[in-house]
Order: structure tokens, then C-alpha cells, then sequence
């Protein structure tokens, strides 16, 4: 894991102004859940409807786009993704991959 996995990639950040709560988040293979938090470098995802009482951390480096007509956030991996990301503290305090 590297730092990028926690900035958005150059033309996937939201407008300044907006924020994503509210906001569903679809992976490659289906519904994640909707956005609780926009943290800034990641989204706390409510995924109940994908693993019941699961709260998701979704780092922002893996959001493809972000569709605000539709309110949507599309992520460029499967949702099994997700379960193995670290947390961003634990990603910044671990050893580098050389």
C-alpha cells in the first residue's frame, strides 16, 4: 500500500462545495452501502445492505468517478476489496514495500 490509496486520483475529487453523504456507493460487482462520512481521504460507507451492521472505510484513491445527477459514487474494485483495506493510520505507520 502506498499514500495514494488515500487521495482521490486526479479528476474523481468531488467539487469543493460538495459532499458525498447521502451518496450510494456501487463496486465493480455491486452495491456497497451509502456514504455516512466524506472524510477526505476516505468514505465511511453504512454497507447494512451489503453485510448487515457493517461500516466500511473506503480509502478515496479507489473511487473511479462520482455521478451527481444520480447522487452515486463508482469505485474501480469488488467489494471483497474493501474488507482487506487498511486503515489510513495503519497504511501511513507500515512498512514500505521497496
Amino acid at each position: 500500500m502506498n499514500t495514494d490509496l488515500w487521495e482521490y486520483r486526479p479528476g474523481s475529487h468531488p467539487a469543493a462545495d460538495l459532499s458525498l453523504i447521502g451518496y450510494e456507493v456501487h463496486a465493480t460487482d455491486g452495491p456497497v452501502g451509502r456514504v455516512e462520512q466524506d472524510a477526505g481521504d476516505h468514505l465511511l460507507v453504512d454497507a447494512s445492505t451489503w453485510v448487515p451492521g457493517a461500516r466500511v472505510p473506503v480509502p478515496a484513491g479507489l473511487v473511479a468517478r462520482i455521478d451527481h445527477l444520480d447522487l452515486a459514487v463508482h469505485l474501480d474494485c469488488p467489494r471483497a476489496r474493501l474488507s482487506s483495506v487498511p486503515s489510513a493510520a495503519e497504511d501511513l505507520t507500515g512498512p514500505r514495500p521497496h
